[in-house]
């Protein structure tokens, strides 16, 4: 094999690599590629010659490259990141839930909320919630939500 064919597969070889890049992010691929344009410009020139050669510089070269300057194109081209809440109790408070058991005064009973039941308890102990008033989530205390009503409770006094 000449090594006109040899340059030619080397530079194609890095240019699909660097071109995989744009399908594989991270910046590994793009610098195997750079890595295998080297070879074939070192084949061109005729500083290096056959498989055995061309294979240790782009081995070499590649590390080289990756390790020199991954880096700095990291902080000069900054990955796109999407960071989000992830703490589920703080998007949960204030959300507003439906008692599904009644909540004795002072006790525990179950709301509905996100598509589960759940252990609550009123957050004034002092007076039940029924089944079915709206109700706020005020805190959770490892697996029970201690919420409050949203909409006023009835009076204990008889009416006129």
């Amino acid at each position: 094999m000449q090594d006109y064919e040899l340059f030619t597969y080397w530079f194609i070889g890095g240019v699909v690599l660097m071109l995989l890049e744009f399908l594989l992010p991270g910046g590994i691929v793009f610098f195997l590629g750079l890595g295998a344009t080297l070879v074939s410009l070192l084949l061109y020139t005729g500083l290096i010659e056959g498989w055995i050669q061309a294979f240790t510089a782009w081995f070499v070269g590649s590390l080289l490259l990756l390790f020199g300057l991954r880096g700095v194109v990291q902080k000069l081209i900054p990955a796109q990141v999407e960071r989000g809440r992830t703490d589920e109790d703080l998007d949960a408070y204030d959300q507003i839930a439906e008692v599904a058991e009644t909540i004795p005064a002072g006790g525990e009973g179950r709301i509905n909320f996100r598509g589960s039941t759940w252990a609550a308890r009123h957050y004034h102990e002092d007076r039940a919630l029924e089944a079915g008033t709206r109700v706020r989530i005020v805190f959770r205390d490892n697996l029970l939500w201690t919420v409050e009503a949203i909409e006023p409770l009835e009076s204990h006094s008889p009416k006129e």
